[in-house]
């Protein structure tokens, strides 16, 4: 099967939330890692979550305000630079599709620029950190995870194209397999992805209006994991809610807030779940 090259413009739209982090970039395990620590502090073994962020990195300032809500819970979050430096720069972000609310206020020509700075963004990069290149590089920081004594059960909270890789460290043979995943509006998830996973415990949550995955497509994911995880899995589909939701929606918009906040805490719900 051919690895997935091309891009919806869905993947680079969205909105730039406000707010402070409240955790610290280290180096950890090789890789510049930003870390928000549990709280309240805990003693011992400590139960960790890896976030993998979508194509922004993790100088996006919204997954590192993800990263604290997360750590709210008891647990430590890392956000590793699993791009190395070379994520897409934000500021494209706000350049193509600045606001939902403006849309209507875009031309033709504007809408041309935008399309042809998304191509020229995202056709090399997609290419740059395809699956040979990335998958060796979060296996390696998993392991490394893993191996410290320090750790207690690992999870994962893929977005967008990090959606995905959280699903393949749940796979059956993966040498790097956490205790439980969660995708959060995967990009270019197919079947044979999720086929492997037998064990690990996986929730998956999408909008309908996600472009960048049907919702037949995620059917017939959900048919092949309920057959092989039974009740250890949970899928959840979002009304109207567009691709990248969970990290990039529009807080303005009480729909889009709401539906932020609510798999938020099915998230941490399912987690919880397996953690204990």
């Amino acid at each position: 099967m051919s690895e997935q090259t091309t891009v919806s413009p869905c993947c680079i739209t969205g909105h730039v939330h406000e707010g402070t982090p409240l955790g610290s970039f280290e180096i950890i395990h090789g890789l510049r890692t930003y870390v928000s620590n549990p709280k309240p502090p805990t003693s011992g073994k400590q139960n960790v979550v890896v976030l993998i962020s979508d194509i922004f990195g993790v100088d996006l300032v919204n997954t590192k305000l993800v990263a604290d809500e997360y750590a709210g819970n008891g647990w430590k979050v890392l956000l590793p630079d699993f791009f190395e430096g070379d994520a897409i720069d934000h500021n494209l972000l706000n350049a193509i599709v600045p606001n939902l609310r403006v849309q209507a206020e875009a031309t033709v020509a504007s809408k041309a620029v935008d399309s042809a700075k998304m191509a020229a963004a995202l056709g090399p990069w997609i290419t740059k950190h395809r699956e040979a290149v990335s998958k060796p590089i979060i296996e390696k920081f998993f392991q490394a995870l893993r191996a410290d004594p320090s750790t207690g059960k690992t999870g994962t909270i893929g977005f967008c194209w990090g959606g995905r890789y959280s699903l393949v460290l749940a796979q059956d043979d993966s040498p790097a397999r956490v205790d439980v995943a969660v995708a959060c509006h995967p990009s270019f998830l197919v079947n044979d992805d999720v086929k492997p996973i037998t064990k690990v415990p996986c929730a998956i949550y999408k909008g309908t209006a996600d472009a960048m995955m049907t919702d037949e497509a995620l059917d017939e994911v959900e048919t092949i994991l309920k057959g092989n995880l039974g009740d250890k899995l949970s899928v959840k589909k979002f009304p109207d809610a567009v691709h990248g939701f969970s990290v990039r929606g529009d807080l303005e918009n009480g729909k889009e807030k709401a539906q932020k906040e609510e798999v938020t805490k099915d998230t941490v719900d399912f987690i919880s779940k397996y953690f204990n």
